[in-house]
Protein backbone atom coordinates (compact mmCIF):
# COMPACT_ATOMS: atom_id res chain seq x y z
CA UNK A 1 0.00 0.00 0.00
CA UNK A 2 2.74 2.38 0.60
CA UNK A 3 4.48 1.65 -2.44
CA UNK A 4 1.60 2.35 -4.42
CA UNK A 5 0.90 5.90 -2.67
CA UNK A 6 4.74 6.37 -3.15
CA UNK A 7 4.03 5.93 -6.69
CA UNK A 8 1.40 7.98 -6.84
CA UNK A 9 3.26 10.90 -5.19
CA UNK A 10 5.81 10.72 -7.78
CA UNK A 11 3.67 10.67 -10.40
CA UNK A 12 1.32 13.33 -9.57
CA UNK A 13 4.18 15.46 -8.02
CA UNK A 14 5.57 16.30 -12.08
CA UNK A 15 2.38 16.64 -13.40
CA UNK A 16 1.23 19.17 -10.84
CA UNK A 17 4.89 21.13 -11.33
CA UNK A 18 4.28 20.69 -15.22
CA UNK A 19 0.25 22.14 -14.89
CA UNK A 20 1.37 25.12 -12.87
CA UNK A 21 4.28 25.93 -15.19
CA UNK A 22 1.88 26.19 -17.86
CA UNK A 23 -0.79 27.99 -16.14
CA UNK A 24 2.36 30.66 -15.69
CA UNK A 25 2.62 30.46 -19.11
CA UNK A 26 -0.45 30.97 -20.47
CA UNK A 27 -0.69 34.09 -18.09
CA UNK A 28 2.46 35.76 -19.76
CA UNK A 29 1.22 34.76 -22.96
CA UNK A 30 -2.05 35.92 -22.32
CA UNK A 31 -1.12 39.38 -21.23
CA UNK A 32 -0.15 41.46 -25.03
CA UNK A 33 0.62 38.88 -26.80
CA UNK A 34 0.50 40.48 -30.26
CA UNK A 35 2.89 43.45 -31.25
CA UNK A 36 0.14 44.92 -33.83
CA UNK A 37 -2.46 45.32 -31.35
CA UNK A 38 -0.55 47.04 -28.55
CA UNK A 39 -0.86 50.93 -29.48
CA UNK A 40 -1.41 54.48 -28.63
CA UNK A 41 -3.09 57.19 -31.50
CA UNK A 42 -0.66 60.18 -30.84
CA UNK A 43 -2.43 63.60 -31.23
CA UNK A 44 -1.11 67.14 -31.24
CA UNK A 45 -3.09 69.99 -30.63
CA UNK A 46 -2.83 74.04 -30.51
CA UNK A 47 0.31 74.53 -32.84
CA UNK A 48 2.47 71.26 -31.90
CA UNK A 49 3.57 68.24 -33.86
CA UNK A 50 5.14 65.16 -32.94
CA UNK A 51 7.86 63.62 -34.93
CA UNK A 52 10.74 60.66 -34.90
CA UNK A 53 13.77 62.54 -35.81
CA UNK A 54 15.40 65.77 -34.21
CA UNK A 55 14.99 67.28 -37.67
CA UNK A 56 11.37 67.21 -37.74
CA UNK A 57 11.07 65.01 -40.94
CA UNK A 58 9.09 62.05 -39.63
CA UNK A 59 5.83 62.78 -38.48
CA UNK A 60 4.42 60.61 -35.69
CA UNK A 61 0.78 59.66 -35.81
CA UNK A 62 1.06 56.25 -33.58
CA UNK A 63 3.63 53.94 -31.71
CA UNK A 64 3.58 50.50 -31.40
CA UNK A 65 4.65 49.45 -27.86
CA UNK A 66 5.31 46.27 -29.57
CA UNK A 67 4.75 42.65 -27.29
CA UNK A 68 5.58 43.30 -23.66
CA UNK A 69 5.71 40.59 -20.52
CA UNK A 70 4.66 40.98 -17.13
CA UNK A 71 6.65 43.74 -15.00
CA UNK A 72 8.38 44.77 -18.56
CA UNK A 73 9.29 48.47 -18.92
CA UNK A 74 9.33 50.17 -22.29
CA UNK A 75 10.98 53.70 -23.22
CA UNK A 76 10.19 55.38 -26.75
CA UNK A 77 11.95 58.72 -27.65
CA UNK A 78 9.87 61.04 -29.86
CA UNK A 79 10.89 64.85 -30.49
CA UNK A 80 8.31 67.97 -30.38
CA UNK A 81 8.17 71.01 -31.81
CA UNK A 82 5.96 74.51 -31.12
CA UNK A 83 5.01 75.17 -34.32
CA UNK A 84 2.46 78.10 -33.30
CA UNK A 85 3.74 80.90 -32.24
CA UNK A 86 3.83 81.27 -28.25
CA UNK A 87 5.68 79.11 -25.92
CA UNK A 88 4.17 77.55 -23.42
CA UNK A 89 4.37 74.30 -20.76
CA UNK A 90 4.03 70.83 -22.96
CA UNK A 91 1.79 68.34 -20.99
CA UNK A 92 1.58 64.61 -22.35
CA UNK A 93 -1.89 63.29 -20.95
CA UNK A 94 -3.14 59.38 -21.74
CA UNK A 95 -6.80 58.31 -22.05
CA UNK A 96 -9.34 56.34 -24.44
CA UNK A 97 -7.88 53.42 -22.96
CA UNK A 98 -9.27 50.04 -24.33
CA UNK A 99 -9.91 47.81 -22.40
CA UNK A 100 -10.70 50.41 -19.70
CA UNK A 101 -9.87 48.24 -16.84
CA UNK A 102 -6.05 48.13 -18.71
CA UNK A 103 -5.29 51.58 -17.41
CA UNK A 104 -4.73 49.71 -13.97
CA UNK A 105 -1.82 47.63 -15.27
CA UNK A 106 0.11 50.08 -17.52
CA UNK A 107 1.95 53.05 -15.90
CA UNK A 108 2.41 56.00 -18.40
CA UNK A 109 4.96 58.30 -17.90
CA UNK A 110 7.10 60.90 -19.69
CA UNK A 111 9.89 63.27 -18.94
CA UNK A 112 11.74 65.98 -21.17
CA UNK A 113 14.40 68.46 -20.31
CA UNK A 114 12.67 71.79 -20.09
CA UNK A 115 8.78 71.64 -20.49
CA UNK A 116 7.87 74.99 -21.51
CA UNK A 117 8.72 74.80 -25.35
CA UNK A 118 9.76 78.29 -27.07
CA UNK A 119 8.28 79.00 -30.66
CA UNK A 120 9.57 76.53 -33.44
CA UNK A 121 12.19 74.83 -30.23
CA UNK A 122 12.14 71.05 -30.55
CA UNK A 123 12.30 69.04 -27.09
CA UNK A 124 12.83 65.58 -26.92
CA UNK A 125 10.41 63.62 -24.96
CA UNK A 126 10.77 60.49 -23.37
CA UNK A 127 7.65 58.30 -23.13
CA UNK A 128 7.68 55.49 -20.18
CA UNK A 129 5.65 52.17 -20.19
CA UNK A 130 5.28 50.02 -17.25
CA UNK A 131 3.86 46.82 -17.45
CA UNK A 132 2.07 45.67 -13.39
CA UNK A 133 3.32 42.33 -12.81
CA UNK A 134 -0.08 41.68 -11.28
CA UNK A 135 -2.03 42.16 -15.00
CA UNK A 136 -4.55 39.72 -15.34
CA UNK A 137 -7.16 39.62 -18.29
CA UNK A 138 -5.62 41.19 -20.91
CA UNK A 139 -4.68 39.95 -24.40
CA UNK A 140 -4.16 43.63 -25.96
CA UNK A 141 -5.01 47.20 -25.75
CA UNK A 142 -4.76 50.43 -27.46
CA UNK A 143 -4.80 54.33 -25.73
CA UNK A 144 -4.09 57.50 -26.75
CA UNK A 145 -1.40 60.09 -26.02
CA UNK A 146 -2.57 63.95 -25.89
CA UNK A 147 0.57 66.39 -26.68
CA UNK A 148 -1.08 70.11 -25.88
CA UNK A 149 -0.25 73.19 -24.46
CA UNK A 150 -1.41 73.58 -20.40
CA UNK A 151 -4.42 75.74 -20.50
CA UNK A 152 -3.80 78.62 -18.19
CA UNK A 153 -6.65 79.72 -19.14
CA UNK A 154 -8.41 78.00 -16.58
CA UNK A 155 -12.08 79.13 -16.88
CA UNK A 156 -11.84 78.91 -20.68
CA UNK A 157 -12.99 82.94 -20.53
CA UNK A 158 -10.21 84.07 -22.80
CA UNK A 159 -7.98 86.09 -20.41
CA UNK A 160 -5.68 84.70 -17.86
CA UNK A 161 -6.37 86.79 -14.88
CA UNK A 162 -7.62 86.49 -11.13
CA UNK A 163 -10.42 84.11 -11.76
CA UNK A 164 -7.78 81.44 -12.79
CA UNK A 165 -5.32 82.21 -9.76
CA UNK A 166 -8.78 81.83 -7.43
CA UNK A 167 -9.38 78.50 -9.19
CA UNK A 168 -6.02 77.23 -8.49
CA UNK A 169 -5.62 78.72 -5.04
CA UNK A 170 -8.96 76.85 -3.87
CA UNK A 171 -7.39 73.45 -4.59
CA UNK A 172 -4.02 74.25 -3.78
CA UNK A 173 -2.52 71.44 -1.62
CA UNK A 174 -4.42 68.75 -2.96
CA UNK A 175 -4.27 65.63 -4.73
CA UNK A 176 -6.76 63.44 -6.70
CA UNK A 177 -7.95 62.20 -3.00
CA UNK A 178 -9.13 65.54 -2.02
CA UNK A 179 -12.68 67.02 -2.22
CA UNK A 180 -10.79 70.01 -3.09
CA UNK A 181 -9.27 68.42 -5.83
CA UNK A 182 -9.36 69.94 -9.25
CA UNK A 183 -7.80 68.13 -12.19
CA UNK A 184 -8.52 71.70 -14.43
CA UNK A 185 -5.96 73.46 -11.68
CA UNK A 186 -3.10 70.53 -11.97
CA UNK A 187 -1.73 72.59 -14.79
CA UNK A 188 1.39 70.44 -15.38
CA UNK A 189 -0.28 67.18 -14.74
CA UNK A 190 1.87 66.18 -11.78
CA UNK A 191 -0.98 64.95 -9.76
CA UNK A 192 -0.98 67.64 -7.04
CA UNK A 193 -1.86 71.50 -7.15
CA UNK A 194 1.59 73.70 -5.46
CA UNK A 195 2.77 76.37 -6.25
CA UNK A 196 4.14 75.38 -9.39
CA UNK A 197 0.87 75.34 -10.73
CA UNK A 198 0.72 78.39 -9.20
CA UNK A 199 3.58 80.09 -11.20
CA UNK A 200 1.86 78.88 -14.32
CA UNK A 201 -0.64 81.20 -13.92
CA UNK A 202 1.67 84.20 -13.14
CA UNK A 203 3.84 83.28 -16.36
CA UNK A 204 0.63 83.61 -18.58
CA UNK A 205 -1.02 86.40 -16.29
CA UNK A 206 -2.43 88.71 -18.48
CA UNK A 207 -2.61 87.02 -21.46
CA UNK A 208 -5.55 86.58 -23.90
CA UNK A 209 -6.48 83.77 -25.98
Amino acid sequence: MKEKRLKLTRTFIPVFVIAVLLAMFMVEFLFLGGSVHNVSAVKAVDGLAVYWDENCSMRVYSIDWGNLSLGEFREIVVYVRNEGNESFLLVLTPNNWNPENVSRYLDFSWSCGDKRVGVRQVVEVTQSLLVSPYTRGVSDFSFDIIFAPAVTDINRDGIVNMRDVAIVSRAYGSSAEDPIWNPDADLNRDGVIDISDVALVAYDFGKTW
